[in-house]
C-alpha cells in the first residue's frame, strides 16, 4: 500500500512541478548484470523512484512518505550508480542532482541533505494522510 501511495505522491509531485521535463519512473540503476547472475541480481538491483531530465539537468528523485534518513543514502548509492548505467549513457555528462521528496519537514534530515548535496522538497497534497 505504501509503495502505491508514493508512486501516486511522485506522479503529481512531477506533473504539477514538472510537468515538462523529460521523465523515467521507478528506474533500475547500475550496470546490467552477466547473464548467469540474473537471478542474484534480481534481489540486488536498485530503482530510483524517478529521473527526470529539466533544463540540461539530469535530477534523481527518491520519495519518502515515512523513513525520510532511508532517502539520503539511496541518493547518495544512486548518483554513484546513474554514471554506470548503460542506458543512461548518454546522459552521463550532465549535472546530475538528487532530491528527496517528503510530505513533512524534518529539521535534522533537512540539514543533512544540505551536507551532502541532497535538495530536500517538501510537498504534501491534501489527499495524502500518513498513519
Amino acid at each position: 500500500m505504501v509503495r502505491q501511495q508514493e508512486a501516486l505522491y511522485v506522479n503529481e509531485y512531477l506533473r504539477t512541478f514538472h510537468p515538462t521535463a523529460l521523465q523515467w519512473k521507478r528506474t533500475r540503476l547500475g550496470p546490467l548484470p552477466q547473464k548467469e547472475l540474473s537471478q542474484l541480481y534480481k534481489v540486488t538491483l536498485r530503482y530510483v523512484d524517478s529521473i527526470f531530465l529539466e533544463d540540461d539537468v539530469v535530477h534523481l528523485l527518491e520519495a519518502k512518505l515515512r523513513e525520510q534518513l532511508r532517502g539520503i543514502a539511496q541518493l547518495e548509492l544512486y548518483r554513484k550508480l546513474f554514471r554506470e548505467t548503460p542506458e543512461f549513457m548518454e546522459l552521463w555528462d550532465k549535472k546530475l542532482k538528487a532530491l528527496l521528496l517528503v510530505p513533512n519537514e524534518k529539521v535534522e534530515v533537512k540539514l543533512m541533505c544540505a551536507e551532502k548535496n541532497i535538495d530536500y522538497v517538501v510537498y504534501h497534497p491534501d489527499w495524502l494522510t500518513l498513519v
